[in-house]
């Protein structure tokens, strides 16, 4: 056959025999070139060929059409040790119907479309398509690692569905460790205690929202670790109360809602000029914005954990006239609050996932099933 086709295939210890077309695909009939195989069971050579059996294997595309191989897969007699071993193949792995280069093919194209698209473009089913994706995701499966700062959040699977999955990450490198198909503090220990006492003993810090959950999770699966709530987390929250604030007071209007709950320091001077026109209609708005801005410069300039104490305790005796409920929520988790001005650490990293979890879940239509989708958040944002 031509030695330019076998270039082109770029397969080892083949040749071409023939080349068809055949219901819009290209069917490359191969001979092996070896003539014998080492007995993988007394490491005997032999060349005494018991049975022969075809089989088609799909390979990547050529030229935009797909590939299939006829391959011959033969099975030896070994003398040395009366066995009938089959002769294994460099590019395909046992009992697979895929060469490997064309499932790892698939495990990328499936990082990047549903899996519905795949499998259209590329003739397969769903089903086919899925099985390769988590038998390479399963393949590629790494270790956490010895990480010492994580995050624990949560997202729904469906918008407006209290249906939530627990999410862990590494806020050194931005990476997405684990998904958890359950927002139940026994159920999130009990999969987590999976990974190794040792790693779990180094981890210095996790940083998590007010949902008392992670806290005996924490306690329980990190025992050296510190619990640091967000600040954003408590921002927003205070932001929270603020718009409510400002509904009750029917100011309502996204242009009202933007000037408030922006940062101060990031107002152009017209929206600053605005700002104080909006403040001017009520002293209740008006003090109420002055400690949400506090709030933020208190996470700013504070530069130990006793300082920072010290100032919230005052902002928590302002607020809780104007705030209530979540002045008192802040109060009751103000220790946990306070570690933040240890290493100043934060989620932000887990916000920008979650943001990139929701693109995915939102290019892929949701997923029905829980693992494919697991696999897939891991594989793409896993680093």
């Amino acid at each position: 056959m031509d030695f330019q086709l076998e270039r082109l295939l770029n397969l080892p210890n083949i040749t071409v025999f023939t080349c068809q077309e055949q219901e819009g695909f290209i069917v490359l009939k191969l001979e092996l070139l070896n003539e014998g195989i080492t007995c993988p069971h007394c490491q005997s050579y032999t060349d005494h060929i018991h049975q022969t059996r075809s089989m088609l294997i799909r390979d990547l595309s050529i030229c935009g059409q797909g590939v299939y191989l006829h391959l011959p897969r033969r099975q030896f007699y070994c003398a040395g040790c009366k066995k009938y071993p089959t002769e294994p193949l460099e590019f395909v792995e046992k009992r697979r119907n895929y060469t490997i280069r064309y499932e790892e093919y698939i495990y990328e194209r499936v990082k990047e479309l549903t899996v519905e698209q795949v499998s259209q473009n590329e003739q397969l089913s769903p089903h086919q398509v899925g099985s390769i994706f988590q038998r390479i995701a399963l393949q590629k499966k790494k270790s956490w690692g010895e990480p010492e700062k994580l995050s624990l959040d949560e997202f729904s699977r469906q918008k407006g569905k209290r249906n939530f999955v627990t999410v862990v990450s590494d806020l050194s490198n931005s990476s997405l460790l684990e998904v958890i198909d359950s927002h139940k503090s026994s159920e999130i220990i009990e999969v987590l205690k999976q990974q190794p006492e040792s790693m779990r003993a180094n981890v210095k810090e996790v940083s998590v929202d007010m949902w008392g959950g992670f806290k005996k999770v924490i306690r329980e699966v990190f025992p050296n670790a510190l619990i640091v709530i967000d600040r954003f987390h408590v921002i927003k929250l205070v932001n929270s109360s603020l718009n409510q604030l400002r509904l009750k007071l029917e100011l309502k209007g996204l242009k009202n809602r933007c000037l408030l709950l922006k940062n101060y320091v990031d107002l152009t001077p017209e929206e600053r000029s605005d700002l104080k026109l909006l403040l001017k209609t009520s002293p209740c708005l008006s003090i109420a914005y002055e400690l949400k801005e506090e709030l933020r410069d208190i996470y700013e300039s504070s530069t130990t954990v006793l300082m920072g104490m010290r100032r919230l305790k005052k902002w928590l005796n302002s607020a809780l006239i104007l705030f209530g409920k979540t002045a008192q929520t802040l109060k009751h988790h103000l220790p946990d609050i306070c570690h933040y001005f240890i290493n100043r650490t934060t989620s932000g990293v887990m916000e920008g996932l979650n943001n990139r979890i929701k693109l995915i879940l939102c290019q892929s239509y949701g997923f029905k099933n829980f693992e494919m989708m697991r696999e897939k958040l891991l594989a793409c944002l896993y680093l």
